[in-house]
């Protein structure tokens, strides 16, 4: 099983050492416009090798993603305090231009995993310059949203994140947002749920207004992770090898990957499988969610036209 990282920044290498620890990967190859960089990562990888199943690491060039069975991209510029994702969008968009062109040429059977932000934005430009079918192109989405969201439900419930069944769903940015109507514990719709918490006593009949904060907590989230550290890598190197992991093992898991969604990418509750998008789940969401979801799209084809305008 081989997979091709472009970009040996943070959250390549947070994505190569994901796998490395899974045990599936026979071989990795490191793609920087910095081959130092690369290769010096390479080698740090390669030498915790031992600690794991026999993995191939190695620094190349374009035409070493030949014969990947995933081909993530990490490459471009990274987000800055005070920046939105859509900051990024002109600059990683030339990026991302190149690497889709290399991709037509060397990695035609690949399955392509974007997590180069504005990720929504730039995984529709990927699908776009390559002609690939899209159920083979995918961005990271909202699946690290995702996490953060049942990890702080978790505390505030009490209960394993694994046992709670909610969803960040729209742009991986500000335009996301959190279909509680949907979200469930044990069975248990949540609002039911936050009913009988002994924590929260809701005497309103109302949804438990923590819920609304922890939003917009998860919305924030890297916003405040950048502010003290400059980057977030770690987390999004764990969902990302995740997400090769249940694709590998044909899982036919749900995740909320950026995935075509009428006329753009958006991160929406997708089964993916070892070819990659199964299908994609149509939810039946409250009418104020759907006002927020009719946004976010918008925001998505905003960003689309504006950049096709532009002839980049």
């Amino acid at each position: 099983m081989k997979v091709s990282i472009y970009g040996a920044g943070r959250v390549g290498v947070s994505v190569a050492f994901s796998l490395m620890h899974r045990g599936l990967i026979d071989e990795i190859v490191l793609i920087d416009v910095d081959k130092e960089r690369a290769e010096g990562e390479a080698l740090d990888l390669m030498h915790s090798s031992a600690m794991f199943k026999r993995c191939d690491v190695r620094a190349g060039s374009p035409e070493d993603i030949a014969e990947s069975d995933f081909v993530v991209v990490t490459a471009g510029y990274s987000q800055k305090p005070g920046e939105t994702r859509l900051d990024l969008l002109e600059g990683n968009l030339r990026i991302i231009k190149h690497i889709a062109h290399e991709l037509k040429i060397y990695a035609k059977e690949s399955i392509v995993i974007n997590v180069t932000n504005p990720v929504d934005v730039l995984t529709y430009f990927i699908w776009k310059y390559t002609g690939f079918d899209s159920t083979k192109v995918i961005g990271s989405g909202t699946t690290l949203d995702t996490s953060r969201l049942r990890v702080l439900l978790s505390k505030s419930c009490n209960i394993s994140p694994n046992s709670i069944h909610a969803y960040v769903i729209g742009e991986h940015g500000d335009s996301e947002f959190v279909p509680f109507s949907l979200a469930t514990i044990g069975g248990l719709r949540l609002e039911d749920y936050c009913r009988q918490c002994n924590v929260f006593q809701n005497t309103s009949g109302d949804i438990c207004p923590n819920l609304q904060n922890i939003a917009e907590e998860v919305r924030n989230a890297a916003y405040k992770i950048i502010q003290k550290k400059g980057a977030t890598n770690l987390a999004i190197g764990s969902v990302v090898g995740s997400i090769i992991e249940s694709m590998i093992k044909d899982e036919k898991r749900v995740w909320t990957p950026s995935v075509l969604y009428e006329d753009v990418y958006i991160g929406y509750p997708a089964v993916l499988s070892r070819n990659g998008v199964e299908r994609i789940l149509k939810l039946n969401l409250a009418e104020n969610e759907n006002i927020l979801f009719e946004k976010s799209l918008n925001t998505i084809r905003s960003a689309i036209i504006e950049m096709e305008s532009r002839k980049i």
